[in-house]
């Protein structure tokens, strides 16, 4: 995919975390807090997510404690997905190269 633009990135460094993006697609769509992350050699981007509540509305967490997310945006296919978020962070690589130094 190409044509998107990143409308802006705000480091922040936790675990693979590196940061999050507002990205705005050749549709016109704009995704906001898209988590940028890395890991090795290997680089990806993930739409938002809202954590996952309890009845009693607390996070609920899985077996080894660590927290659950629900998606908010998803893709057809995991090929749809892996092309986005190349997308994604092709547009990162171009207009904030800074970020991913």
């Amino acid at each position: 995919m190409t044509g998107f633009v990143v409308e802006s990135f705000t480091p922040m460094a936790k675990n693979t975390l590196i940061g999050f993006a507002t990205v705005r697609t050749p549709s016109g769509m704009v995704f906001h807090d898209v988590g940028v992350h890395r890991q090795g050699g290997s680089m990806w981007a993930s739409p938002a997510s809202k954590p996952m509540l309890s009845r009693d509305g607390m996070q609920m967490r899985d077996a080894a404690g660590k927290a659950r997310w629900s998606p908010i945006v998803s893709f057809a296919d995991k090929r749809t997905r892996d092309r986005w978020s190349a997308g994604v962070i092709e547009a990162l690589r171009q207009q904030y190269p800074e970020a991913l130094s």
